[in-house]
């Protein structure tokens, strides 16, 4: 598979791009910590920044290798593929799971009439399109995209900002800790999910730089994803637990878009974008990863097959929209916890102790 070289700014900006899509999904943390959201994401954040660190010192021992070519190195051929092929079922379920959450937003809000068949097949067609074309396609509009995003975020804030109540986010800690653990750990793996991007690390131009982008890009997302979540928590109070889509429902229960018709509209296309963008890097992913477990030449081909994959799997995989929530505060958290820490840290380890037997027996051969 063709590796296209990428540039530190398009990684830093597709690291941003890629936290900011996650504030369609704010309703998995409401749903959980409710007002005390926005300590969760500050925590997850935290979290996620080690595990982050964990992963950067990783890709350091191996400097400009993948994921998956560290995966043999450090365990051998065998193993290091059952570890790859475990992340790229991970990466395969992110894809599905994400148009799904994307299919649930345009039935809801935008084309409810439309069967949701047709929105996953035409959606995908979209982002295979981009896919094809290369890594470098899919994140050369990542700036523009988060310019749209802040702007949009501005805009949003400003027309609510008669609604805005900072007493919405007291008292503080107002829910369990059991409660704001669980909602830790969510966002930890979810929104600040971020093994994925060492998937791409070979193809950075400027390879010296790679650890301040990518910590750069996750501080600058993060921090967006935080102003999203603090925003709705002042307008909508306890009632941010209630929507499906708390950051689209802002605007609506604000009242501001009775007064300028098509608001809404505009917004949703701005979060739509926002998956357009997502999907497409992790549909390039899991293609990659799968060109790079098989040594394929050509890419083609499997993105079709992968791609009608992912449609079936967004299409079946919950009956409904609570059951997909319900998922995403319960079991996902903990098996998304195994590819962001666990596996890293395993990996780490024997990287750690096949050096140190190396030295010892170099010690004693010497």
């Amino acid at each position: 598979m063709e590796k296209e070289k990428i540039s530190c700014s398009q990684m830093f900006f597709t690291i941003v791009c890629y936290i900011q899509s996650f504030s369609l999904l704010t309703a998995f943390t409401f749903g959980i910590a409710g007002r005390d959201s926005w300590i969760s994401i500050t925590l997850g954040g935290i979290v996620a920044m080690l595990f982050l660190l964990l992963q950067l010192s990783v890709m350091k021992k191996y400097p400009g290798k993948s994921l998956f070519q560290i995966n043999e190195l450090a365990f051998g051929k065998w193993v290091g593929r059952i570890f790859s092929l475990l992340y790229l079922f991970y990466f395969f379920c992110l894809c599905f799971l994400n148009l799904r959450d994307m299919k649930d937003f345009v039935n809801f809000f935008v084309l409810p009439n439309t069967p949701s068949l047709i929105i996953l097949v035409l959606f995908m067609m979209v982002c295979g399109w981009a896919v094809i074309k290369g890594l470098k396609v899919v994140v050369r509009y990542g700036a523009v995209f988060i310019i749209i995003t802040l702007i949009a975020f501005i805009l949003t804030t400003i027309f609510v900002w008669n609604r805005i109540d900072y007493h919405n986010l007291l008292p503080l800690l107002s829910v369990t800790p059991e409660k704001l653990l669980k909602s830790t750990n969510l966002d930890a793996v979810i929104p600040f999910g971020t093994i994925i991007f060492q998937m791409i690390v070979p193809q950075l131009e400027d390879k010296k730089h790679m650890s301040s982008c990518v910590l750069k890009g996750f501080l600058c997302g993060s921090l967006f994803l935080l102003a999203v979540v603090i925003r709705d928590t002042m307008v909508l109070g306890d009632l941010a637990q209630i929507p499906i889509f708390p950051s689209f429902s802002t605007l609506q229960l604000a009242g501001f878009t009775e007064i300028f018709q098509g608001t809404d509209v505009v917004y949703a296309t701005v979060l739509i974008t926002l998956e357009f963008f997502k999907i497409s890097f992790l549909y390039y992913i899991t293609i990659a990863g799968v060109a790079e477990l098989l040594k394929l030449k050509s890419y083609k081909l499997s993105v079709l097959i992968i791609g009608v994959g992912i449609i079936i799997c967004s299409y079946l995989v919950y009956s409904s929209v609570m059951e997909h929530i319900t998922s995403a505060q319960t079991i996902v958290p903990i098996l998304w916890l195994l590819f962001e820490f666990v596996l890293p840290a395993l990996t780490l380890l024997k990287i750690t102790f096949s050096k140190r037997r190396k030295k010892a027996n170099q010690a004693t051969t010497s």
